[in-house]
């Protein structure tokens, strides 16, 4: 197998898949010249609660909607900051690792030193790399020499170009656009990624598929977390 490229989003306290997905590739690059759209995974997640789960949403300003992600500012309107922290406390303050983990989000939270979505997200990303020992090389689009006017199997095919890659992973949602002859021709493999939730302990009764990477952090710990992510899923 050669160079395998994983491309994605940063987002918001990611959820499984998506370390799941980076896990198998030797390259993650971070699209960050996609648009901003609301009420996608951008700036939120879901983590589990008693009563089964909720969203932690960062109220990004409309004005940001369609623009580059590596354009988009945090709210001035700084109370979100706590909200978020209080929310994950109360969640998860009881579980069985989130002692271990708990000080990195703490002073996060606390400082607010971050003024760009991006910057915050992929902060939370690379510390999650490093507790499940997901180790890429990572790239971000926006270094890259792309032409600005492509989009969708064209974007994905100049960036895996760009990087030096020979197999493209995409998730389950390319089969609905991809057109692979293009990468055909020019020597590139597509693979696809599919996430099948697997179970594991959580805080309450009733097993909530789909949450945030954290709730697996802090419920089984990094070390079976990696096992878990790198064990379970098909290419």
């Amino acid at each position: 197998m050669g160079r395998t490229v994983a491309i994605h989003q940063p987002n918001y306290l990611p959820w499984i898949g998506f370390f799941q997905k980076v896990a198998r590739a030797e390259i993650f690059v971070i699209l960050d010249v996609a648009k901003f759209t609301k009420n996608g995974i951008i700036h939120r997640n879901k983590i589990r609660t008693k009563e089964g789960w909720t969203w932690l949403t960062i109220p990004i300003e409309n004005k940001y909607k369609g623009v580059a992600i590596k354009d988009v500012c945090l709210p001035k309107d700084r109370k979100w900051w706590g909200k978020h922290w209080r929310l994950i406390i109360g969640n998860y303050g009881k579980a069985k690792y989130f002692t271990e983990y708990k000080d990195f989000f703490e002073e996060m939270y606390s400082e607010k030193r971050y003024t760009r979505l991006q910057d915050i997200n992929e902060a939370i990303i690379f510390y999650l790399f490093e507790c499940f020992e997901i180790h890429p090389e990572i790239i971000r689009s926006c270094e890259l020499n792309l032409d600005p006017s492509l989009a969708k199997t064209d974007l994905n095919l100049e960036i895996v170009k760009e990087v030096g890659g020979d197999v493209y992973i995409s998730g389950m949602g390319g089969r609905k656009y991809m057109e692979e002859e293009k990468f055909k021709k020019e020597g590139i493999e597509v693979k696809y990624f599919e996430f099948k939730p697997f179970e594991y302990p959580q805080r309450w009764e009733g097993f909530e598929p789909f949450m945030s990477a954290i709730d697996l952090l802090f419920n089984v710990g990094g070390e079976r977390a990696k096992e878990l992510i790198k064990g379970g899923a098909n290419l």
